[in-house]
Order: C-alpha cells, then sequence, then structure tokens
C-alpha cells in the first residue's frame, strides 16, 4: 500500500482562546474565593481570581522564557 503525505494549514482564532481561558478562571477563581467562606475579602477575591487566571492561561501559551 502506498504511503500518502498531506500537509493542512489551520488557523487558531487566539482571541477566542485567550478569551476563554481568561473567562474560566475568572468564574474558577470567583468559586474558589467563596468556598470557605460567603464573604471573602475582597483581597482575597482578587487574589484567588489573578491566580485562576494566570493558571488558565499557562493551560493555552508557551510562555518564552518556559519554551
Amino acid at each position: 500500500m502506498e504511503e500518502v503525505h498531506a500537509k493542512a494549514t489551520i488557523t487558531v482564532d487566539v482571541y477566542h482562546v485567550i478569551s476563554r481561558a481568561v473567562e474560566e478562571g475568572v468564574k474558577y477563581g470567583w468559586n474558589r474565593a467563596h468556598k470557605h467562606t460567603e464573604n471573602p475579602k475582597p483581597e482575597h477575591v482578587q487574589t484567588e481570581i489573578e491566580k485562576a487566571v494566570m493558571n488558565s492561561l499557562c493551560e493555552v501559551i508557551i510562555w518564552p522564557d518556559r519554551a
């Protein structure tokens, strides 16, 4: 049987990928901040959201210093 080689080009909607990662990170961080208390301090909410967003972005971005 003969091998067939094919090339294809795909385009990724980078804005959509990053937007989705940020959205998911914000939701996760918000829920995480409210995990043990109904009324967390604003600083705690901000910290949890920032950490979750960065973790979410690290799942879809390869940063230059980590390549």
